[in-house]
């Protein structure tokens, strides 16, 4: 009996919008990297990640702060 390995789809969030998921072998932050272009606070964004029996759920959030 031979074992089959299958990774699970991504599924990226990013205030409120879901974003497609560009390359699976693109790293977490290369992907935050692809999308900062159309979403800048991308760039000084953290991320959780949730893993459900249907896919591998990344969620980015923007880091609150001031200017000054």
């Amino acid at each position: 009996m031979a074992l089959k390995i299958s990774s699970l789809p991504r599924e990226f969030y990013f205030d409120g919008h879901k974003l497609a998921d560009p390359n699976p072998a693109l790293s977490i932050d290369e992907v935050r990297n692809h999308f900062s272009g159309v979403y800048p606070s991308l760039n000084n964004s953290s991320y959780t990640e949730d893993t459900t029996g249907k896919a591998h759920k990344v969620t980015f959030t923007a880091a609150v702060g001031s200017k000054g």
